[in-house]
């Protein structure tokens, strides 16, 4: 459910627009009749979602859109857009709102673009935290007592083979080599992870060099054992 502000001059228009956001499960906490008020409600009482006429006395919609997205960067407002509007909605897109529907409006079109609208952010955070995640490495190296110990994350994945397997070619040339993979807590590896470890465990016996598993996780071990037959 999202709380919903309604910003047009005609109450009937108000009316119907309520009546639509009811019958989806959402709750319309305030009704603006014109651009200054709705700027006013806005920041009392912080909307999911604003739907925002744009021909009104006192100030336009257009002039709200922008005055309220310069003080709220990720407020969500629809325009309401009659026909022959489409420099005002090109100019409100321009200065911030999400999306626009035309009048007469259709109740499931508009439904349509209202949950495309509510859910664009949560789409938003989860396509960052992959990008994130992307971008954490899934291992990390250090040198002690004579031993490279190559640490592995729950990030490890595919976007880390390439990186993996320089580091791995780049050692073959020490001699004698002793590398050990720790996986600390880890507890299980994808198929790919495994074979990625098993490509590169296998190089580094066959090059000469020694290779330990150091896990807390028996599943691990057992998954990478054939490195040494």
């Amino acid at each position: 459910m999202a709380n919903i502000l309604v910003v047009d001059d005609s109450s009937v228009m108000r009316k119907n627009l309520c009546m639509i956001f009811e019958e989806n499960g959402h709750k319309v906490i305030g009704e603006a009749a014109d651009g200054r008020q709705a700027i006013i409600l806005y920041s009392e009482l912080k909307p999911d979602l604003v739907t925002m006429d744009i021909t009104m006395p006192n100030m336009n919609g257009v002039d709200a859109v922008e005055a309220i997205i310069k003080k709220h960067k990720d407020a969500k407002i629809i325009m309401v857009s009659a026909l022959n509007q489409k420099q005002m909605v090109f100019e409100a897109i321009k200065n911030g709102a999400k999306n626009y529907v035309i009048k007469p409006i259709d109740s499931k079109k508009f439904t349509a673009i209202i949950n495309e609208v509510l859910n664009a952010n949560d789409e938003e955070k989860a396509s960052t935290v992959k990008e994130k995640e992307q971008n954490i490495s899934g291992f990390n190296i250090e040198n002690a007592n004579g031993s490279f110990i190559i640490a592995f994350n729950e990030h490890f994945g595919l976007k880390d083979q390439n990186g993996l397997d320089t580091a791995v070619k780049g050692m073959l040339f020490i001699k004698p080599l002793k590398i050990v993979f720790d996986f600390g807590t880890l507890q299980k590896l994808s198929e790919l992870s495994t074979q990625i470890l098993l490509n590169n465990g296998k190089l580094i016996i066959n090059s000469g060099g020694e290779l330990k598993l150091k896990a807390n996780s028996g599943e691990i071990i057992n998954a990478l054992e054939e490195i040494r037959g």
